[in-house]
């Protein structure tokens, strides 16, 4: 995904305390698939069944990834640098896998030997003025997955005290809480390399390969009826609204997109933080829940769903591994009558803790029992995405000798969906409201309008949260056009 990955692992740790899910949890150890000392070829888990064929929906652009960016002040170690990179590679297996089709159709992965799977790493000299333009273009390259690694990076030299490190990684073997994972390691590995020490990280006991074939294994018959059963009636006669267009038709198959971002007051974030500790909710389930109104009030309709990530890393061996830990859930909100913000919040945490019991089934397979055509499905079923993520952090202790700072808005030119809105945090630059949109669908000026109504409703919630969510006089005011009518349970 794009723009500064998420730590959904920390989302899924509160969540997972409101839910009580991890008293549930089985506590025996994930057994370890056997492994040769070479090529070791592992079926693929759901999510990347999905993201291989999302991949391939539009292989020869580089959409479905997780991107980061760091400007690094001060003499850089390129040699050392470059042997923490290989040092990862090695590390993680996620990061030396290419995939295959098998004789039956079926995709594969093949985990590379360490000696052979070093990452992709590069040292290009741009000008002040172009570094950005040198960042979007690295961006950009697509990956052939069954021909490269599917994580790289490249250093940009834009003068001898100043380096701008560009990280992009497939989606397929990477989610929100890759980055910062990669990161902090790659910090701890560069300065033990550049001290000739040995690397101060512990061993990985498991490789996602083990957690993706014991979690498989979970899926009992059972369990696989019950959640069909469950998201069939969930999701029965369901509509998936985005903000309405405002240019010509284009080719649906055009990924070409943009990033917009407004701040959000600390006052707001403090309130809002409150306000969930005290209706028992998550800040996540605060912030969906005016998301949920955003598009009831610019579409008109009151009984919608949106995408959301749900991390899967409900493992303590998780926390540490590169890998894709994550499904997609279709989180329904009910806005019908002439409902107050806390109404709203009140059914918002309702059903989004029912629906987070029910997350194990793959939206693949949440898309099938819809009676959806899986292309169809995903185009159609997944258009709008909501989540709310911390954005990953340089180590403390890269200060002592390079002063490093986030890149907040990575230069990215694609767009997995057509709208995708989070609420991003992070220990320097504060909360913002980031929308990512596709050009083919929207103006800068329609998005503008509608992250500024969001924020609006932030303000307005936590100035006072009990104000009816479509009287005009009581909340803030549409920048919408025309307020248009009500559809489904209005």
């Amino acid at each position: 995904m794009t723009a500064g990955p998420a730590d959904l692992a920390a989302r899924a740790r509160i969540e997972a305390a409101l839910l009580a899910r991890r008293s549930r949890t089985g506590r025996a150890a994930v057994p370890r698939l056997p492994r040769s000392e070479g090529d070791n070829r592992f079926p693929l888990s759901p999510v990347q069944h999905l993201m291989w064929h999302l991949h391939h929906d539009s292989p020869t652009r580089n959409t479905w990834v997780t991107l980061g960016g760091i400007r690094l002040f001060g003499a850089l170690d390129i040699g050392a640098l470059e042997r923490a990179w290989a040092a990862l590679a090695d590390r993680h297996e996620a990061l030396r896998t290419v995939f295959t089709t098998e004789e039956h159709g079926e995709p594969a992965q093949i985990v590379r030997p360490s000696s052979t799977g070093h990452l992709s790493f590069q040292v290009v000299e741009v000008t002040p003025e172009g570094a950005d333009d040198a960042m979007g273009d690295f961006f950009d390259e697509p990956f052939d997955l069954c021909a490269d690694p599917p994580g790289r990076l490249r250093v940009l030299r834009v003068g001898p005290e100043e380096h701008h490190i560009a990280i992009v990684v497939h989606h397929i073997v990477s989610d929100g809480h890759t980055m910062s994972v990669l990161i902090e390691e790659l910090t701890a590995l560069y300065f033990a390399c550049s001290a000739g020490l040995p690397s101060p990280l512990a061993p990985l006991t498991l490789q996602p390969a083990d957690l993706a074939a014991w979690q498989g294994g979970r899926l009992t018959a059972a369990r696989r009826r019950q959640l069909l059963d469950y998201w069939r009636t969930a999701l029965d006669g369901v509509l998936v609204p985005v903000p309405p267009s405002d240019v010509a038709p284009r080719p649906a198959t055009d990924c070409t997109g943009r990033t917009y971002q407004l701040p959000v007051s600390d006052r707001t974030v403090t309130a809002l933080r409150q306000l969930a500790r005290k209706h028992g909710a998550t800040p996540f389930m605060v912030s969906l829940a005016a998301f949920q109104i955003l598009l009831a009030r610019w579409t008109g309709v009151r009984d919608g769903a949106v995408t959301t990530p749900y991390s899967c890393r409900d493992r303590p061996e998780a926390d540490r591994l590169v890998g894709a830990f994550i499904n997609l859930l279709l989180v329904r909100a009910d806005l019908s009558g002439d409902p107050t913000y806390l109404q709203v919040l009140e059914r918002v945490r309702d059903r989004t803790a029912a629906d987070f019991e029910h997350h194990d089934l793959p939206v693949a397979e949440v898309i099938e029992a819809l009676g959806q055509e899986p292309a169809a499905g995903r185009r159609d079923l997944l258009r709008a995405l909501f989540t709310e993520e911390s954005n990953p952090a340089v180590p403390d202790e890269a200060e002592e000798v390079l002063r490093s700072e986030m890149v907040m808005d990575p230069p990215w030119r694609q767009a997995e969906r057509d709208f995708t809105l989070r609420v991003t945090h992070d220990a320097t630059a504060g909360t913002h409201v980031v929308v990512t949109y596709r050009t083919n669908r929207y103006t800068a000026a329609r998005v503008r309008d509608i992250a500024a109504d969001y924020r609006d409703l932030l303000d307005r919630i936590a100035a006072d949260p009990s104000f009816r969510v479509f009287d005009e006089r009581g909340g803030p005011p549409l920048r919408v056009p025309s307020l248009p009518p009500a559809v489904g349970g209005a």
